[in-house]
């Protein structure tokens, strides 16, 4: 009977693994060379998880970022009310 052996993938392997599939332009029978002992699937599945994870994470670091700073208003629409301001055509009461 086959025992499945799980691997425990490190950080620095799945990095690997992430610009290996970035730089061949998602060429998986290149990847599949770089890593012969995963079958394609196996580099597969675990590319997608790498993948959600930096999707997951630069979303978080954005939302603390939003979070963090107060909003600003959009330079375009300060530019137009200065304009309408200069033009008298705004009230500034």
């Amino acid at each position: 009977m086959n025992k499945r052996v799980y691997h425990r993938w490190t950080d620095k392997e799945a990095r690997l693994l992430y610009q290996a599939v970035l730089d061949s332009n998602r060429n998986w029978r290149a990847v599949e060379k770089m890593f012969p002992q995963f079958s394609l699937l196996q580099l597969q599945n675990k590319f997608t998880i790498i993948e959600k994870q930096y999707v997951t994470n630069a979303s978080r670091r954005v939302q603390k970022l939003q979070e963090a700073s107060p909003p600003q208003p959009d330079d375009t629409l300060q530019a137009l009310i200065r304009i309408l301001e200069s033009s008298n055509l705004v009230n500034n009461e």
